[in-house]
């Protein structure tokens, strides 16, 4: 039993761009006997033309007035209009149910037409004009317009970049060159610049890529290193005479494990438990715990074990920190060696740290 698909009597089968109003009415039917669509879950209706599939849109099954008649209703609206062009198109009915997915027609597809409105050409009169006179002006325009000309009125004809990507502005490690007499000399403009590895005055180790400006003698800079350089990053700045290179310290950031002595506060888990921001080889670490047992009084034990990955402690310090209900406590740490906790009272003495309290951390740690 072949499935069918057909406009009803009194359907559009055409819409003009533009008409957002106009609706097809289609008829799912097999052997063009109209189906039943009480029980479907899903309608869809996809468009296509002789590039193939363009677009869809979906039916609400409690939308259709009488689905023992098989009707679909799909309104041309602005979303489904958009980008369709005048000419024609087919359309298909995908409806499925618990017994699976009916596409209709089974066999071909039912075709509409969508029409130029009046507004989808201008009206004009053409001047006729030989190949010739359409070279010729070209011609002049490409001359006033392309890089390279000497025509410069209001137009930065300056590349930033030779033609094959690579850039403009290199500084190579050579005899009598120097990068801070180098980029003093530039004129006004924008430079994507390359500094070896080995020039003079260059202030990273490495060589440097990135960005110079300058306007009336005033500018800047960014640069990254090589990968050799464990991607540093520079910022140049430029005035007059004046050049100075700043080295911005790398910046990582992610979460400590502590012992199983502690907890994260509010949980029973030590993943995660304290954060942590790596800048240049300042740690700075913070969070709340607390500890999974009572601890005894004058007790040291380990907070956190420092992973290698991140680096190695460098000094021995002990930083006085609070707890919730005013209580303080001191965090310990040695070069190379762990970060301890330590409870103290008010008069100075040991004391325990119950489970119930509440340790806020804040710490900064040198390392090597």
């Amino acid at each position: 039993m072949a499935k069918t698909l057909s406009f009803t009597d009194t359907s559009a089968q055409t819409v003009k761009i533009g008409d957002t109003t106009t609706s097809f009415t289609l008829v799912c039917g097999n052997d063009n006997v109209a189906t039943d669509l009480t029980n479907v879950t899903s309608i869809t209706v996809r468009l296509g033309n002789d590039s193939g599939y363009l677009k869809s849109a979906t039916v609400d099954p409690t939308s259709l007035t009488d689905p023992t008649t098989g009707q679909v209703t799909v309104t041309f609206n602005a979303d489904l209009m958009t980008s369709l062009i005048a000419g024609s198109y087919a359309i298909e009915v995908w409806v499925v149910d618990s017994t699976g997915t009916s596409i209709y027609p089974s066999d071909g597809s039912t075709g509409f037409n969508i029409t130029n409105n009046i507004q989808s050409t201008n009206g004009s009169t053409i001047t006729t004009i030989t190949f010739d006179d359409f070279v010729n002006e070209f011609k002049t325009i490409a001359a006033n317009a392309l890089p390279g000309t000497t025509d410069t009125t209001n137009f930065q004809k300056r590349k930033i970049t030779n033609d094959d990507g690579s850039f403009n502005l290199s500084i190579p490690n050579a005899t009598g060159v120097d990068v801070t007499n180098k980029l003093l000399s530039l004129s006004s403009g924008l430079y994507t610049c390359y500094i070896q590895v080995g020039a003079k005055n260059n202030p990273s180790n490495d060589s440097l890529r990135g960005l110079v400006w300058i306007s009336a003698g005033y500018g800047g800079g960014i640069f990254g290193t090589n990968s050799t350089g464990g991607h540093s990053s520079y910022r140049l700045f430029i005035e007059g005479t004046s050049l100075t290179w700043k080295k911005l310290a790398a910046q990582t950031s992610g979460t400590l494990d502590v012992t199983s002595a502690f907890y994260k506060s509010g949980t029973t888990s030590s993943t995660g438990a304290l954060n942590y921001v790596l800048t240049g080889n300042v740690l700075h670490v913070s969070g709340t715990v607390s500890p999974s047992a009572n601890l005894a009084a004058g007790s040291t034990p380990v907070l956190f074990n420092l992973p290698s990955s991140i680096g190695t402690i460098a000094e021995n310090v002990s930083v006085i920190q609070q707890s919730y209900g005013w209580n303080t406590y001191c965090l310990l740490w040695n070069p190379n060696g762990a970060v301890a906790v330590w409870k103290h009272n008010a008069a100075g003495t040991a004391t325990a740290i119950p489970t119930t309290a509440v340790l806020q951390v804040s710490a900064d740690i040198l390392l090597k």
